[in-house]
């Protein structure tokens, strides 16, 4: 756990890899497990591996609508014109056992009699006089599904710590699994904090501004695995804050903030951490926007600060906030990669610390990357660049400034509001 009250109040700054080496120690995966229904798991995480009890498919089943044949009965007489000995559907036992000479028709998903071992679909036969004719002798196991050929019974079919999603939710099913164990749903606590904030809903006074942070860190931070609680606003005391956080403390596995960490005299979020009998470092990342950041715990309850400017906030959350929620959840793989763009125009930057900045997608090239144009002229509070862009670049801290048709980093936002 964090102890130390400054990882870095020196010249130097952290790195975003050390500071989520950081963020990351706060947290410890949720041991609690609860059953749902299968059919409702989408967005849930596995609790454990989940193994077939049957195989896919349960018996050797017709792919396509046609017929039945022993293929070595066509190798024998090449020419020969064959009865149809019955039909099976879908969902029905095959009730006729075709002779040799005899072929059956089978639908899609019908069971395949005993010694049947090739299906001809329909359109390649030929039939004359009530008489089935083949072109062609058919190879053996043709448009036949064969038992366990796609799950066999016993394997796993669903890994401890996966996402469920739709495919996850579909091959439960198959496999008759109604309920399943996951996770427990991490509880989650959103707190704006700052003398100046008031919600949208009430007319601002003067010296007043609306509440951005609250209502779009819960919006990006919401899912099935989670239980996101917006926990309003705290002014800029100490005393109060404190007891607040004591307060939460026994509710939460993580706490997320905004504002109270860029050090001035109305910060007090890492000294209101320690007055509540918590730990928590402040750290100075080589990050813009976002270089102020605490992280820490209340007990149980981690703490993760972020800066009060929108921009800063929502950068931090990305980078820090998600990973947090992942190892909680159990489902923490790594940062997800960035795509690979090159830039439209050139990239002003001053080297020393990462940058994210808001892009649009301006064109394509010949391999289709995106080629991004910068949006809005900075500034971490800035929102309606945020809004006309498609996504964001990050420009690496050891980077002068790109010129047109460098490689960029590239994170599209319809990707990164994904949890």
């Amino acid at each position: 756990m964090l102890a130390k009250q400054d990882i870095c109040s020196g010249p130097d700054l952290l790195g975003i890899d050390e500071a989520l080496m950081a963020a990351l120690a706060a947290v410890r995966p949720v041991a609690d497990v609860e059953t749902v229904r299968s059919g409702r798991s989408a967005g849930r995480i596995a609790a454990g591996d989940v193994a077939a009890s049957i195989p896919l498919p349960p018996f050797d089943q017709s792919a396509v609508d046609g017929y039945g044949i022993r293929s070595d009965d066509l190798d024998a007489a090449p020419d020969t014109a064959f009865r149809q000995a019955g039909v099976t559907f879908a969902g029905a036992p095959w009730s006729v056992h075709p002779e040799r000479g005899e072929v059956v028709r089978l639908l899609t998903g019908a069971p395949v009699p005993a010694d049947i071992d090739a299906v001809v679909m329909e359109e390649k036969v030929r039939i004359a006089g009530g008489r089935v004719a083949f072109s062609r002798p058919p190879e053996p196991g043709m448009n036949i599904r064969r038992r366990g050929e796609d799950v066999g019974a016993g394997s796993t079919i669903l890994a401890a710590g996966t996402v469920i999603d739709a495919r996850h939710v579909a091959i439960l099913a198959a496999s008759g699994v109604s309920n399943i164990k996951v996770r427990r749903r991490i509880e989650v606590g959103i707190l704006s904090t700052g003398s100046e904030l008031v919600p949208a809903s009430r007319p601002l006074g003067q010296h007043q501004i609306h509440d951005s942070n609250g209502p779009m860190l819960a919006a990006l931070l919401a899912g099935p695995a989670l239980r996101v609680t917006p926990l309003g606003r705290c002014r800029d005391d100490r005393g109060r804050l404190a007891r607040r956080l004591t307060q939460m403390a026994r509710s939460y596995d993580l706490l997320v903030c905004s504002g109270g960490v860029s050090g001035s005299d109305a910060d007090h979020m890492v000294a209101a951490v320690h007055d509540a009998g918590g730990a928590c470092a402040k750290l100075a990342l080589a990050l813009k926007p976002g270089k102020p950041l605490a992280v820490g715990a209340i007990g149980p309850m981690a703490v993760l600060a972020l800066p009060g400017n929108p921009f800063a906030s929502l950068v931090g959350a990305l980078l820090f906030a998600r990973p947090m929620l992942q190892t909680l959840a159990g489902s923490y793989q790594g940062r997800r990669p960035p795509l690979a763009a090159r830039t439209a125009e050139t990239f002003a930057h001053r080297r020393g610390r990462m940058e994210f900045v808001p892009v649009r997608v301006a064109a394509r090239d010949e391999r289709g990357a995106p080629l991004l144009e910068k949006l809005g002229r900075g500034g971490s509070a800035r929102l309606l660049p945020l809004i006309l862009a498609d996504g964001l670049a990050c420009i690496p801290s050891g980077s002068d400034d790109l010129p047109p048709d460098a490689p960029i980093d590239y994170f599209p936002f319809d990707a990164a509001f994904r949890l």
